[in-house]
């Protein structure tokens, strides 16, 4: 099987890491020890976010994040019909009695309306933490550009000296990079707890950073 590089990288672990957050909410709002938290304990996660981001954006930064959420909610509710199946199951109709398709879906909409709930907070909660991420695209192009810069430097300084050639370093340090974004998605897309994007963009700057100087300064010495 040939293996997945380049931009389809990317794409098959961000795809993995939103089912994963989706899965996650949906074990955090069930799980029944100590006690099942329940779909009003993760609105309430998502609205404390929201109003730690609304004191830190200005009013363009918080109409892009909701530009976000509503292209993200698109294609997810909207195109698939689960927005309908949403607003079906919470605001009933009247049962006709007669076993029909239209009663049948008013069913299966009540029956797994927590369910559908959780999705939906959950996919504003992801898609309000990846706008953040995009707003925060401009730190991280400086830090990476910084950290480029001195890694050039450090894989000139080995090019041009006598030092012997490491392979092992090479082989962890070229992956370096790709991993350390995988684990600053992981980190702050999946946890269905509030979180604060201060104690979150900060470390990820330092670790994409030193990730890309890593990468960059054990670069293979001769092209």
């Amino acid at each position: 099987m040939e293996k997945i590089t380049g931009t389809l990288w990317y794409v098959k672990w961000f795809t993995l890491v939103f089912l994963g957050a989706l899965m996650v909410d949906l074990v955090y709002v069930y799980w029944p020890w100590p006690a099942v938290r329940g779909v009003a304990v993760f609105q309430h996660n998502l609205h404390t976010e929201t109003q730690l981001i609304v004191g830190l954006s200005n009013p363009q930064g918080l109409a892009f994040i909701q530009q976000v959420q509503a292209w993200v909610y698109q294609p997810i509710f909207v195109w698939t019909g689960l927005h309908e199946f949403l607003m079906l199951g919470l605001y009933p109709v009247a049962d006709s009695g007669t076993a029909s398709a239209a009663d049948i879906g008013q069913g299966l909409a009540t029956g797994f309306r927590e369910q559908i709930q959780t999705a939906y907070i959950g996919v504003l909660l992801f898609s309000q933490r990846l706008a953040v991420l995009a707003l925060s695209a401009p730190l991280f192009g400086l830090v990476a550009l910084a950290m480029f810069a001195d890694g050039l430097l450090t894989w000139y300084k080995r090019r041009t000296s006598v030092g012997r050639e490491s392979g092992f370093i090479y082989h962890y340090a070229k992956h370096a990079f790709n991993y350390t974004l995988l684990a600053v998605w992981t980190l702050y897309l999946l946890p269905p707890m509030a979180l604060d994007p201060r104690w979150v963009i900060p470390p990820a700057l330092v670790l994409v950073g030193l990730s890309l100087r890593l990468a960059v300064g054990y670069f293979k010495k001769y092209l």
